[in-house]
């Protein structure tokens, strides 16, 4: 390397070290200026803390910009939906016990009272249609109009139910008579700061039912999947966030064996914990089921912070005994590495944010502003902490010298010393039989699925999927394309054949529609009779016009299902949580299906479409495309409209236009034709369930190979060696090729509560590698370029250090195991697998390379790089600062 290279580096080393000595000095010296500083602005978190709420519904995991988003807000807002709907089911023929039947009947009156309830619907305040002939309109006539007196009067009511088909699997399974309640609650209450005030009133008296009748309940609805999903995220994060601070204390005081270094350690974390709460409320985000892992994330990677110092200043006081003196060199000499570990952390999250999915985009917000901030409170509260204390006694320094630590680095020095050709065939095998189970994992979700399999909700939710078919919406919207067009006979045909394709599909509940809706209509007119509950006919609209518009009210049959300017209707399913792998076949099968029906000239037109493309004779496909137009009527208004560009004053002939070899008119000519046909389009929380997986499942790569290519950059800033960037990403790659082969192998699904592990332990283990290799630069430096002898005095000095924080993370992370939510529990697990492997790829696999590679991994750009780490002030002769002036400043 040319001489000015070399001078650039070496002064830049020099303002480096010497600035990170004048932090370490600023510190103690205006260190009663910050403690009130931290109090204030600790405080100031603390308040917003408190005002931290818990999210209520499904997290998005779509951007905002999603087809698929958009779909679902636009059909909220044209079927005005103003209510959530909370299912119960009773594992009871109520037919078959009067005393249960008004006990019943009596709930659902008991329920309509409460505040907030909209309405309830069961087989005890079902509706009928009567025909008022005299006044030719229809009424809503109550099926029950009170307690029910004898067995006899309630066997007439089940045969009343059987001739009303509308009912049949929708409030009663007509093959065992389980029956269900559908309890209709207004939005406004519902997501109110009252929730669940609101919510155990409703609970309670259906549990009194249940206790007084002797019958078994379920309950399901979207409703109560989010409130239990809610109540859990609350309950997660206060034990998780016990446990993690049990686990940390135990294993501080082992390593320590003494209280102050624990109690200052507990500190940073503590004020980590309250900036990243605070923060969260700040930036009005809300508590998710991955935010609120953000607090005991902050305990488990703030630990090693806290160890990686202290046992440096215990280092240093071992050597010459000056509190002043440690206490810079803590800053000055691993300042840099500190900072470094910290931000290659943060980055592992921070790159969630280019996924755009909210709920990915807002933990990787609050997590990368909390670890830096962790990076602060480490140097600040550690150094002046210590600033204040008295000098450690010898005994309190034990920890840097336990003899199974030593003895287990000896170990690693051993192999890699002697045991390469072991090391590098082990190695080999892993990461082999990583790759077969990698190719094994599978991409999958459900609503529920991160729930114990034994929960009450899930047991629920399957005991409706039997009986009732399912419970999570699923929503088909047709388009009529031009307002008031929607009831038009054909279109209502296309919806009953639609519902059709859905009757014997065990995955789907009983659909509903318009057409339901008048099927019901026409029984009423014809006086009830069962065999009249169908699909009213063109010539049959004029009857019933007069009756309908007369009707003061529906009941929502028709106002439900259709919007406002009758150009949209809906047909409401729901649909088991059969899972993303699942809801994707049922879509790849009912979604050409379903537009089949409604646009049968579809596949014909699109063949003849092909053939003008392809065809070189001109006559004969100018011919095609003027056959399929004029047998289109909106298809060749809305043509000619398109090729004269919006001019109504030009008029198009079709027999001046040709199409052969045109791109341009078989362009229009396609824009046309989909604009003429119907519209088809599925949607709803299973939809965007489903597409939200697939989403994060995509993005998981690219987040991943960001984090690796940001972690490389900054480590090229660090190490200024590409040789060495390649050998550290490797590195940190066998263990996650490790954690991929175990998802492979245990069908440990890819899925939104697990696509975090890869990131996180990525961004975590790299900083062993960081931590070691400015070691290593630093040994080279006092060996004279000694590889071997280096790589062995890195692993003495670093090792101790890097196993008792592989220890924390591993106990940390394995917390995570007790919790309720499998998507944690496995993240738990998997990340501290990954991070114990990693502690032995950096003590054993990174030394190898090193040692086996030797001078073709030093190079003059590593020995001086742009940007220095570690102490390596040896050259700057930092111990001849002033300490002494500066004790005096300080009155240490």
């Amino acid at each position: 390397m040319p001489l000015a290279v070399y001078s650039l580096t070496f002064d830049n080393f020099q303002k480096c070290a010497n600035m990170w000595a004048k932090i370490a000095r600023q510190i103690i010296r205006y260190r009663v200026a910050i403690i009130i500083v931290l109090l204030g602005f600790t405080s100031v978190m603390l308040y917003q803390a408190t005002g931290v709420k818990l999210m209520y519904g499904l997290p998005q995991m779509l951007p905002e910009d999603s087809q698929t988003i958009i779909d679902w807000r636009s059909f909220q807002d044209q079927f005005k939906e103003e209510s959530t709907v909370f299912a119960i089911g009773i594992e009871k023929d109520l037919f078959h016990d009067v005393d249960v039947f008004n006990q019943w009947y009596r709930l659902g009156r008991d329920l309509s009272k409460v505040e907030g309830i909209d309405t309830v619907l069961s087989i005890g305040s079902a509706f009928n249609i009567i025909k008022d002939t005299s006044a030719k309109k229809f009424v809503i006539d109550p099926i029950v109009k009170g307690p029910i007196k004898t067995q006899q009067e309630l066997d007439l009511l089940r045969d009343r139910y059987e001739k009303l088909p509308f009912y049949k699997g929708l409030l009663y399974n007509s093959e065992n008579n389980f029956s269900l309640m559908a309890i209709s609650m207004s939005n406004e209450r519902f997501n109110s700061t009252d929730r669940s005030a609101f919510f155990n009133e409703v609970l309670t008296l259906v549990e009194q039912f249940e206790e007084g009748n002797k019958v078994k309940i379920r309950y399901s609805g979207m409703p109560y999947i989010r409130e239990n999903l809610s109540a859990l995220v609350k309950k997660e994060l206060g034990v998780l966030l016990m446990l993690t601070i049990i686990i940390t204390i135990i294993i501080l005081l082992v390593f320590f064996r003494s209280i102050k270094p624990v109690l200052i350690s507990m500190t940073v974390v503590s004020l980590g914990v309250i900036w990243s709460l605070g923060l969260l409320n700040t930036l009005g985000y809300e508590i998710t089921i991955l935010t609120s892992l953000i607090s005991p994330l902050v305990i488990v990677i703030g630990i090693p912070n806290c160890i990686y110092l202290i046992n440096k200043f215990h280092s240093e006081l071992n050597l010459h005994g000056n509190r002043a003196k440690a206490l810079t060199r803590v800053v000055s000499r691993i300042g840099s590495a500190t900072f470094m570990t910290n931000a290659t952390t943060a980055t592992g999250f921070l790159t969630f944010v280019f996924t755009e999915s909210i709920l990915l985009v807002e933990f990787g917000v609050v997590a990368f502003f909390s670890i830096m901030s962790l990076f602060v409170l480490s140097i600040l509260v550690i150094t002046i902490t210590y600033s204040f204390l008295p000098v450690p006694d010898e005994n309190k320094t034990e920890h840097l010298e336990k003899k199974w630590v030593v003895s287990l680095v000896d170990l690693f020095t051993h192999l890699v010393r002697n045991k390469r050709p072991l090391v590098y065939s082990v190695t080999v095998v892993i990461a082999l039989i990583s790759i077969v189970g990698l190719l094994q994992i599978q991409t999958s979700g459900n609503i529920v699925d991160d729930l114990p399999k034994n929960h009450k909700t899930v047991e629920d939710l399957h005991w409706f999927e039997k009986n009732f078919g399912g419970v999570v919406p699923f929503e088909i919207k047709v388009d009529a394309k031009k307002p008031r067009q929607i009831t038009k006979s054909s279109i209502l045909e296309g919806i009953e054949k639609t519902q059709n394709l859905f009757v014997d599909d065990p995955s789907f509940s009983k659909s509903i529609s318009i057409v339901d809706a008048l099927k019901f209509i026409k029984q009423a007119f014809y006086n009830g009779n069962p065999d009249r509950y169908e699909l009213i006919t063109s010539r049959e609209k004029a009857f019933f016009s007069d009756y309908v518009e007369n009707s003061s009210t529906d009941q929502g049959l028709l106002t439900a299902y259709l919007d406002s300017t009758q150009q949209y209707a809906r047909i409401s399913l729901q649909v088991a949580d059969i899972g993303t792998i699942e809801m994707d076949s049922l879509l790849s099968y009912y979604s050409p299906q379903i537009d089949a029906i409604f646009n049968p000239k579809r596949e014909k037109q699109d063949s003849l479409l092909a053939v003008i493309a392809k065809e070189t004779d001109t006559e004969k496909a100018d011919s095609i495309a003027r056959y399929i137009l004029k047998r289109n009527s909106p298809a060749k208004r809305i043509f000619t409209d398109l090729y004269s560009e919006g001019d109504t004053t030009k008029t198009v002939d079709l027999d001046s236009v040709s199409f052969a070899k045109n791109d341009q008119a078989i362009t229009l000519m396609k824009q046309a034709l989909n604009e003429s046909y119907l519209g088809v389009s599925i949607t709803g929380p299973s939809i965007t369930f489903l597409e939200g997986t697939n989403y994060l499942v995509k993005n998981l790569f690219v987040s991943l190979s960001l984090a690796i290519l940001i972690v490389a950059l900054l480590m090229a800033a660090v190490f200024s060696s590409l040789r060495m960037i390649i050998i550290s990403v490797v590195t940190n790659l066998i263990p996650l090729l490790f954690t991929a082969a175990i998802m492979g192998y245990f069908g440990i699904n890819i899925k939104p509560s697990t696509i975090l592990v890869f990131s996180i332990a990525f961004g975590i283990s790299v900083d062993d590698t960081i931590h070691y290799l400015a070691k290593y630069r630093q040994e080279l430096r006092l060996t004279n370029n000694d590889i071997g002898l280096s790589v062995q005095l890195a692993l003495k000095e670093t090792g101790v250090s890097m196993v008792y924080t592989s220890i924390i993370l591993f106990f940390g992370f394995g917390v995570f195991a007790y919790s309720d939510f499998g998507g944690t529990q496995a993240l738990g697990i998997l990340v501290s697998l990954t991070l114990m492997v990693a502690m032995f790829a950096n003590l054993i696999l990174l030394p190898s390379f090193l040692m086996s590679f030797e001078k073709a991994m030093l190079t003059r750009w590593f020995k001086e790089p742009f940007l220095t780490l570690l102490d390596e002030e040896e050259d700057l002769e930092l111990d001849d600062l002033d300490f002494r002036q500066e004790e005096d400043n300080t009155t240490l």
